[in-house]
């Protein structure tokens, strides 16, 4: 099958939610379309880890790179149509697929926050999302999409059926060796015991009242060394927690690393007493995926799609109590012996479930299914005209 691919969430250097899922996504890809012959679409030469060219997987690079996929991209793809080298399928890593495209599309969405919680975005980014995203559900013949919850979402807010809508779960990384983690916490001067969050630092995330949680459990007695580690870029609209953190009462023991590499990351969860996402709307949730593969008990809202994630390896809490959040820090820190291992072994267990080979599996099987069916339809239209 031609597949065209619209890789570029997948080829940037700091990867993050959706640039992880697009880059993760590409590279099984690769190893599992061998009988296709794809074209990938940059706006800039791949990064050197991304899947090496090969017959039947190239590279185009696109430029300019302003308003990339409103008119560069889709002029490309015109010309292609024009000149005979047609597409069975086009499919893009990401909300945004190319503004017109000649060829039947598939696209992902990770979440729908910026319908659900408009407030938490800047009003440019917002229009964009919400208008780019329109235009890409309505031309796409199907959309791939990270949980049950975001495909309730997008079910509803964009009135499709269920059959157009397919669930490709993220996977996950597993730790690094111990004599690594010991060295790149010494680096990041990262002490024991603490409590860990990695994501982009931004209001949906829930920070500020995580912080006050952690107040709430830090100032007892009985875990007066316990730290608060942030490892994440600053995003948009977070001035007020850093404000919060600036005046908080244990301001010392709350460490704000800035953006971290997967070596930091996965060094952090293997030694932390809990990580901790209690973000008020997750599409999903790999941190906690990625806690429970080291070992560590995740710390995670109640809502949206997180229970789905963690299954009976991590612990609930509502995201809108600073109470409720405290007393999930607290159950995360001071479990120990059988019950700790438990909870533990319960959610490698469940976590079996979530692999980025299943997920490009799945993902493939829907080109394919999709590419197929407008086949068909084409060959038994020329049929009907002969």
């Amino acid at each position: 099958m031609r597949i065209g691919i619209n890789a570029y969430e997948a080829n940037v250097t700091h990867r993050v939610g959706s640039n992880q899922y697009a880059y993760r996504v590409l590279v099984e890809l690769e190893r599992l379309a061998q009988n296709d012959e794809v074209t990938i679409y940059l706006a800039s030469k791949p990064l050197k880890d991304m899947p090496a060219e090969r017959i039947g997987w190239q590279y185009k690079i696109l430029t300019p790179t302003f308003f990339w996929s409103q008119w560069r991209l889709p002029l490309e793809l015109y010309i292609r149509a024009l000149t005979g080298k047609t597409y069975d399928i086009f499919f893009s890593l990401g909300h945004y697929a190319p503004r017109f495209n000649p060829f039947p599309s598939v696209i992902c969405i990770m979440d729908l926050a910026f319908l659900k919680f408009p407030e938490f975005f800047k009003k440019t980014d917002l229009w964009k999302l919400i208008t780019w995203t329109a235009y890409s559900v309505k031309q796409a013949q199907h959309i791939i999409t990270i949980s049950n919850q975001s495909k309730r979402d997008i079910l509803e807010f964009y009135h499709l059926t269920a059959d157009q809508v397919t669930v490709a779960y993220p996977g996950f990384d597993v730790s690094h060796p111990d004599t690594q983690t010991t060295r790149v916490l010494e680096a990041l001067n990262v002490h024991q015991p603490y409590i860990v969050y990695v994501g982009t630092i931004q209001p949906r995330k829930n920070l500020v009242r995580l912080v006050k949680a952690f107040e709430l459990v830090a100032t007892k007695p009985l875990h007066k060394n316990l730290r608060l580690v942030i490892g994440g870029k600053i995003g948009w609209l977070a001035d007020e927690f850093l404000h919060v953190v600036q005046h908080s009462p244990v301001q010392k023991r709350i460490q704000v690393l800035g953006f971290v590499t997967e070596e930091q990351k996965l060094a952090l969860y293997a030694k932390a007493k809990g990580a901790v996402l209690v973000g008020l709307y997750e599409g999903f949730g790999i941190p906690p995926l990625e806690a429970m593969a080291a070992g560590t008990i995740p710390v995670v809202a109640e809502t949206a799609s997180l229970p789905e994630v963690v299954g009976p390896g991590g612990i609930l809490v509502d995201p809108y109590s600073i109470d409720d959040i405290a007393r999930g820090l607290q159950e995360a820190i001071e479990w120990s012996g059988s019950v700790r291992e438990e909870k533990v072994a319960a959610g490698r267990q469940y976590m079996k479930r979530f692999s980025w080979e299943s997920s490009a599996r799945l993902v493939l099987d829907v080109l394919h299914g999709i590419g197929d069916s407008v086949r068909s339809a084409k060959t038994a239209k020329k049929g009907q005209n002969i």
